[in-house]
């Protein structure tokens, strides 16, 4: 096995053999199985998550644009953890909607292009999001806050145009749920937090 010759296709970044059937690309198309796809795109959020530039972006928003206070207590950085949360879409929706697209046009595609597409889509503004206090953005994602349409940030019109068709019922009710959630609507008053907050 020793002797066994590792060659390289440099324009399709594939590695092969000839003493063996099999290849190695970069790239895929689809995935074998709905655990391989969701395992992909967990690995891909976890990634973006943990990315220098998704820091800078977070950074951007709250230390130096000053998006620092919680859109729904309006008590600041200053005296408390706030999260930047994303809303339409979800983080883990947006990965899922890249893939989508990709697997849906035929097209080749690696965590690393999915990833890039993902942090470039931040650097756009094309994806909604709001500032929350921690302990609000556990509540929201326990199920028992709703989140005011009116109060988030970034053009998620934008992904709602171009990224809707690529994602399963389930993430589309979801969202256009969110849509339509106004202020008025929701499950919560401001008089809840923000007269407890000024208390503070």
């Amino acid at each position: 096995m020793d002797d066994v010759k590792i060659k390289s296709n440099v324009e399709s970044l594939q590695l092969y053999s000839e003493a063996h059937p099999f290849s190695l690309s970069l790239r895929m198309k689809n995935f074998d199985s709905e655990a391989s796809y969701k395992k992909f795109v967990r690995n891909c959020e976890g990634i973006i998550r943990k990315s220098i530039e998704y820091k800078l972006w977070r950074d951007y928003i709250v230390d130096i644009l000053k998006i620092n206070t919680c859109t729904i207590t309006h008590e600041s950085m200053a005296e408390v953890t706030i999260e930047v949360h994303h809303h339409i879409p979800s983080l883990y929706v947006l990965v899922k909607s890249l893939v989508n697209k990709c697997i849906e046009a035929g097209d080749e595609f690696c965590t690393f292009d999915i990833c890039t597409d993902a942090i470039e889509l931040h650097f756009k503004n094309k994806i909604g999001y709001v500032t929350l206090l921690k302990s609000m953005h556990e509540k929201f994602h326990n199920g028992a806050l709703d989140i005011p349409i009116e109060f988030i940030k970034g053009d998620f019109h934008y992904f709602m145009q171009k990224y809707l068709t690529y994602l399963d019922d389930e993430d589309v009710d979801k969202m256009q749920y969110r849509m339509a959630m106004k202020e008025a609507n929701c499950n919560w008053s401001r008089n809840n937090y923000g007269d407890v907050a000024r208390a503070l």
